[in-house]
């Protein structure tokens, strides 16, 4: 199955990884001249992919340049106090920007058990500073996880996440905080996906790209793969394509493949579009072990 993303080389030494720790779930956002990447990382001898559901935390990196490094600044969501819904860990950071306001959605657990996993969010003024997080989640269903919120043309917010067994819900809301009222509680028959990205295209057209966790869509388990929507809320699995794979060439000449490449984010940043994803490499099996971090590719061109 032919790619319908056309990506550069990578630039070699872009992205963002932490020394000790594993990095996982970017998300980006510009703002000026800078670039805002929001990440989860745990410490390396907590283990993976398991640890991070006791010790994820979300983090600030930031670059003024997409061809450098995202520099850590700073953690924005860590553990806290009590029984909160994200007491223990914060996972799978969503940064959204609604009027003045942004928003983070990710996942939290009160107790690191994979069942009480739920979303929720925080909010600011600043992408920097004054965070404020939700004492409760977002009433949706156990291990809610994954998500991902478009705003649609008629101001409606729909949030896109999983289940523990990968099936994806459509969740509607009239504000980012909810309440969320499920719309579509199977969207896809035919194969599990995860780790979902939602972007409406210049025609009004939804667009997803996620992963395609069995390889039912594109043959290739983990992958990324395209999908189309008339209205964000039925989508049609015929309309799959091959987003991308685990190959990644470098502008160095070099080149990489993957044992694990997941979480699809793109940036449109004046018109030039930009891949974000996780990588892994170097583990024992494409499960365990080995080194991440978040990489980034300029779409030259996309295959409709």
């Amino acid at each position: 199955m032919e790619k319908c993303l056309k990506l550069r080389p990578a630039v070699a030494g872009s992205g963002f990884k932490m020394e000790g720790y594993y990095v996982w779930c970017g998300s980006v956002i510009k703002e000026g001249d800078t670039y805002y990447l929001f990440a989860a990382r745990w410490p390396k001898e907590k283990g993976f992919p398991r640890g991070y559901l006791t010790d994820s935390e979300i983090v600030l990196a930031t670059t003024d340049d997409l061809s450098k490094p995202f520099e850590f600044k700073k953690v924005i969501i860590s553990k806290r106090d009590g029984d909160k819904w994200d007491s223990c860990m914060a996972h799978n950071p969503y940064i959204f920007k609604d009027g003045d306001t942004y928003v983070l959605f990710y996942i939290g657990s009160p107790d690191g058990g994979i069942v009480t996993r739920a979303i929720g969010y925080a909010y600011s003024k600043s992408l920097t500073d004054g965070w404020m997080r939700s004492d409760e989640k977002i009433d949706l269903i156990p291990d809610a996880n994954n998500p991902a919120v478009t705003k649609t043309t008629d101001g409606k917010y729909l949030m896109y996440f999983r289940d523990g067994d990968l099936n994806v819900y459509v969740a509607r809301a009239d504000k980012f905080s909810g309440p969320y009222e499920i719309i579509n509680d199977h969207i896809f028959k035919k194969g599990i996906i995860e780790d979902m990205f939602v972007y409406i295209d210049e025609n009004g057209k939804y667009i997803m790209v996620a992963e395609d966790a069995a390889g039912k869509y594109t043959g290739l388990v983990k992958a990324g793969v395209r999908f189309e929507s008339c209205d964000g809320v039925e989508w049609d699995g015929d309309s799959a394509v091959l987003a991308y794979d685990y190959d990644v060439d470098y502008d160095d000449g070099t080149h990489l493949f993957m044992q694990r490449r997941e979480r699809p984010f793109i940036l449109d940043d004046n018109g030039r579009r930009y891949l974000f994803t996780t990588a892994k490499i170097n583990g024992e099996e494409r499960l365990t072990g080995g080194d991440t971090w978040n990489m980034v590719q300029e779409i030259e061109e996309e295959y409709k």
